[in-house]
Formats: structure tokens, sequence, C-alpha cells
């Protein structure tokens, strides 16, 4: 199996920290790829480094498997409540435990060894790709500094998901002082997610303070593919509700839905048992639901002025 800790490089001044974590649904494993190219590249040019860069593992099960998750969505169990309950059900030794649950644990542990190591600002990024093809985007934690950090990535970024998700790794991360921002580098298993995931590790190695711009040459090549794919999308995308669907609901997408849509008022956007499910308005329909697995059929958003 995988290691939790693909990759770690210590500098040899005190300076801030950026954890990069992938595969926090193991069906998406192009964010581990694209630490392990960043990584091995700053150790193959001796890039200097201040401070730490570490890359983890989120769901080593689930990624073994090559599955979004095994027995319930790690991405919702990171909460203080649900780690601490994890950690007394892993204690017990119960015959019967969850797969993410121990996931919850190892996890946990790990960030807790890096954030007790750290000698400065704490920053993270957490990687994902998604099951529709469309425009990588960043999701911005909800203070000044999160806004601040998402400001150095030239990609759309959606204000107020993390509050439509209890449970996901970023918000039990920014609860305890770190700066996060998620990104959603494209489809699964493609390249051009893993390429545009690279792009956002190095802008984050830069605006985290943990490698300066001056010893990445290609800075501004990998800049420049953030912003190529975003395109004419707003800067900012306020999201307003999210629609949730279970196994019973029999919810299917209609497809030709990207990832960032600009959809018309009344446009059929879903069925599922009840009948059609329409756009309540002119809006930005966020994230549609092409596999199996998950429980967020859609989102729905609009532009944001900044």
């Amino acid at each position: 199996m995988t290691p939790r800790e693909v990759n770690r490089i210590t500098g040899t001044e005190a300076g801030p920290t950026l954890i990069i974590v992938g595969a926090m649904h193991g069906n998406e494993p192009a964010g581990i790829e694209a630490a392990r190219i960043v990584l091995s590249r700053l150790r193959h040019d001796a890039t200097p480094v201040r401070g730490e860069v570490v890359a983890l593992v989120g769901n080593l099960r689930a990624l073994a498997a090559r599955r979004r998750y095994l027995a319930c969505d790690l991405n919702r169990q990171f909460t203080e409540e649900r780690v601490r309950a994890a950690r007394q059900a892993v204690a017990r030794a119960d015959a019967e435990i969850d797969a993410e649950l121990h996931e919850t644990v190892e996890l946990a542990d790990a960030l807790d060894a890096v954030l007790k190591r750290a000698t400065g600002p704490v920053y993270a990024l957490d990687l994902h790709t998604t099951s529709a093809d469309g425009t990588p985007f960043g999701v911005v934690g909800p203070t000044a500094s999160h806004r601040e950090f998402a400001s150095h990535f030239a990609l759309p970024c959606l204000v107020g998901l993390e509050a439509e998700l209890p449970g996901v790794l970023t918000g039990y991360l920014g609860q305890r002082g770190v700066v996060t921002f998620a990104v959603e580098g494209g489809q699964h298993d493609s390249a051009r997610a893993r390429d545009q995931l690279v792009a956002a590790i190095y802008v984050g190695l830069t605006a985290a303070g943990v490698v300066a711009e001056t010893d990445l040459p290609d800075i501004g090549a990998q800049n420049a593919i953030l912003s190529a794919a975003r395109g004419d999308l707003p800067r900012l995308i306020e999201v307003l509700s999210r629609h949730a669907v279970t196994p019973e609901h029999g919810f299917a997408m209609e497809p030709g839905f990207s990832t960032i849509h600009p959809t018309r008022a009344g446009t059929l956007i879903a069925r599922d048992k009840r009948g059609e499910i329409r756009a309540p308005a002119d809006c930005l329909v966020l994230l549609p639901l092409y596999q199996a697995q998950g429980s967020d059929g859609f989102f729905v958003g609009r532009p944001l002025v900044a």
C-alpha cells in the first residue's frame, strides 16, 4: 500500500509549512501524482526551501481500491467530534470498524505531527478532481487570510461551499489556524487535471513563502496554465445551495454539464424519482454528479463581485 506520507522536504532555515493532501477520495489519484512530480523536481533541482513542504495521502484504503470511499466519505468526517469518536472506536479495537474510521485517525495523527513540527504559519492545499469535465477551480475558506492566499491562484474561486459541507478537511484545518485552499483540478484520471494540479502546487509553494518565485524559473508558465483554464469565468462565485442526494432518490444528471456551467432559468438539470429538476433562476450549476458514489447532486451559484 502507498505510504501515508508521499514525500517531505525540510528546508535549512525555519519558515512556513505547506501541507499537500491528495486522494481524500480514492478515485482521485491526480493530486498525489502531482505532488510526487513537484516534490521530486524540487529535490532534483536542489530548489531552496524555507520551512517544510509535506505531501500526504488522504484515503489510503480507498485509493488502493480506486473507489471514492469504502464505507463513508472521508471528506465529511473531519469535525472535532467525529475525529474524537473515531479515535475512541479504534482504541477500543471494535470488531466491526469502518475503513474510514481508521483513515480518519491515521490522517488526523499525521496532520498533528506536521503541525507540531511547524516553525511558522501553516498552509494547506487539498487537491481533488471531478466526475464532470470542465474548468478547474478553487474553494476559499471563510477568513481574510484564506482569501489572501486564494488570490494568488488564477482560478475561479467558490465562496461558501465549505459551509455547505460539514466535516470537510479544510474546515477542520481552518479551525486549527491553518490557511487552506482546496483545488478541483479537472476530470478524474486526465493528464490535464494532473498538470493543472501541478501548477496549483507550484503557485501554492510561492504563495505560502516556502519557495521564492525567483527560485522557480517556470512559475510564470505555471500561472499561465491556471489563467488559461479559467478563461472568461468570474473570479469569485458564491455558492447558494446544495442539491443533496441519496441512492434512494434515483438521481441522474442530464448530460453535458461542466463543472461550472452557466444555466438559464428553467433549464432541465437532472431527474429523480420525483420528476424533473430545473434551474430555479439564471445561475451557475456547479459540480454536477456523474459517478455512482456521492451525496452532492450539484450546487447552484452566482458570480460574486469582489
